[in-house]
């Protein structure tokens, strides 16, 4: 009896003087030495990340000496700006971070965000052009624009000044714009290359506050409210420069003042003061992307930036009907691309590719994200329109997407992203040629062990030890996310003591499990229902899960959430 035939690999633990060097537990030197920290004071930097001490100087990024300069002067001389973002929650968050950095500071600043469906993503010529005749003189890009070299050569012409600002991988040739702000650009030094959008946005405001431009009537730190939302939902590994940013971020949401953002904890059933990088991942995030995924990110900007609560809740009202038509349709999207992949034998292929008219441009990326999981490969899935068609790439760990689509860059009309997940736009008879080209590459480079679904099990620990305090020191490592996991921890031969199908339609599982000594833990198991009954029958497994807490009429327990189980070995 296993939940999923997963493969469970225990990764090594710390050598035991590790421990004692680091004055710590044996789990946490363990987790510490998975995250290739075993220097002391690599150590004490990663669990303090002190804001703002522990942040690098923005003058340090190529391009940002020559941006910040010019955008200085168009605030000294209230020339009109427009920030131009992406739908997503990265380009949403750094657009109302700038716009309300900009003005706080004395600029005439405007927002653009195109629409997903009719304009697409990056700059566009139209925009470019309405916004010329708008009579802005300046346009600065946030979370888009390292692609768009023949956009930005438009802009110029036009009589505006480009600055761009972006965190995706760039290609080999750049936009000649006035700046181009991007840390993973060739020959810029700046020490942390894995910021997002908003992050780099937030850099930008750092030079400016540098330069001696002061944030009326706002600090700095009111601001990092968002740069937690797009650094987490973005995907942003939760390391060096973001865990910093998104720590303090963090603090900023459960004490914020943005009616948009209260009212949108409220909405999604969150505890103010307990918001925690998973609930942005899960919950808050996925809100904000449903307004740019079916209808216009715009909506999720005006949220960000409303000025009172009773706006802010009608349109963190709209937002969580959006998302729960977002999560409707990717059900369906899913099943009609499941059924496809196994008609057509495509599930057992190296790289899966899937296209069809059905599948809505908004959520491919998710479906593919899901389809990833579930057949442990990377996943491909498009919407076929009349000429072209647009799609999402979602890969697994060791193949790096982007470099795979860069070897068929040819065959796009543009594509962009990073080495887990990349975005493109392609003439549908380039299709086949780009199923045929990457099926190659995915025989070159995905081996059969890397297509086997695989649980990483980071510390084996017995169920007596699981308390309040073993919990608290977890804690330490927090915020988890990309890069800085939350700790998948396993525990063998546990005696399950009760367990009860729960949820709608009895699709999730309840357990209780008894500790050789001491109080039993309660434990959840998500779409494992159907294994109640064979666990009354065979009460002792071992379990992988993660440790986490509920709080329920202010009294807190521990709650165990199993990733997978298995008969006791």
């Amino acid at each position: 009896m296993s939940a999923h035939h997963k493969h469970w690999h225990l990764r090594e633990p710390a050598p035991p003087e590790l421990a004692e060097c680091l004055g710590c537990s044996q789990v946490i030197a363990t987790l510490l030495h998975q995250r290739e920290l075993c220097e002391p004071d690599a150590v004490s930097e990663f669990l303090h990340a002190e804001y703002p001490s522990g942040l690098h100087d923005p003058f340090l990024m190529k391009g940002m000496s020559e941006a910040s300069e010019r955008i200085g002067a168009a605030i000294t001389n209230r020339e009109p700006m427009a920030v131009y973002g992406d739908f997503d929650t990265d380009g949403v968050t750094a657009v109302a971070l700038l716009q309300q950095a900009l003005t706080a500071m004395g600029g005439v600043i405007q927002p653009y965000i195109p629409h997903r469906t009719r304009e697409g993503y990056g700059l566009n010529n139209v925009a470019v052009e309405q916004l010329a005749a708008e009579g802005v003189r300046l346009l600065i890009t946030v979370d888009c624009g390292i692609g768009n070299v023949s956009e930005v050569a438009r802009a110029q012409v036009l009589g505006l000044d480009v600055i761009v600002t972006d965190h995706h991988h760039p290609p080999a040739t750049l936009p000649e714009a006035l700046a181009v702000v991007n840390p993973k650009q060739p020959g810029c030094n700046y020490p942390y290359k894995q910021l997002v959008g908003v992050g780099v946005a937030y850099k930008l405001v750092q030079a400016l506050f540098k330069r001696g431009f002061r944030l009326q009537g706002l600090r700095g730190r009111d601001l990092l409210d968002v740069v937690a939302l797009g650094t987490v939902t973005d995907m942003g590994p939760l390391n060096g420069e973001n865990r910093i940013l998104v720590k303090a971020g963090l603090k900023a949401i459960n004490t914020t003042e943005r009616p948009g953002l209260k009212a949108l904890i409220e909405v999604a059933g969150l505890a103010f003061g307990h918001v925690d990088a998973m609930a942005i991942g899960f919950m808050l995030g996925p809100r904000i992307n449903a307004a740019g995924r079916l209808d216009d990110a715009a909506r999720a900007y005006d949220l960000l930036l409303a000025d009172n609560y009773a706006a802010a809740q009608r349109l963190a009202q709209e937002l969580n009907q959006a998302n729960r038509q977002r999560q409707e349709l990717t059900k369906q999207v899913q099943a009609a691309a499941r059924t496809q992949a196994e008609l057509t034998g495509k599930h057992q292929q190296r790289i899966v590719i899937l296209d069809g008219a059905d599948y809505p441009a908004g959520i491919v990326g998710l479906v593919a994200g899901k389809l990833v999981e579930e057949w442990a490969r990377p996943v491909l899935l498009i919407e076929r329109g009349a000429h072209e068609s647009r799609g999402s790439a979602l890969s697994i760990a060791g193949f790096n997407i982007i470099e795979a689509l860069t070897d068929c860059k040819d065959l796009f009309v543009r594509f962009g992203g990073h080495s887990m997940a990349a975005g493109f736009t392609i003439a549908n008879e380039n299709i086949p040629h780009l199923e045929r080209r990457l099926q190659d590459l995915a025989h070159i480079h995905l081996r059969d062990e890397m297509l086997t679904p695989t649980l990483y099990i980071d510390a084996l620990v017995s169920l007596e030890d699981v308390n309040q305090s073993f919990f608290s020191e977890l804690a330490q490592l927090e915020p988890f996310g990309q890069a800085n996991p939350q700790p998948t921890l396993m525990t063998r031969n546990v005696q399950v003591t009760g367990a009860w199908p729960k949820g709608n339609e009895g699709q999730h599982l309840k357990l209780s499990l008894a500790p050789k000594r001491g109080r039993a833990i309660d434990a959840m198991a998500f779409r494992l229902g159907h294994l109640a009954e064979p666990l009354r029958r065979h009460p002792s497994i071992d379990i992988a899960y993660t440790l986490g807490e509920r709080v329920w009429n202010g009294e807190r327990s521990l709650q165990l959430t199993i990733k997978d189980l298995r008969r006791a070995q």
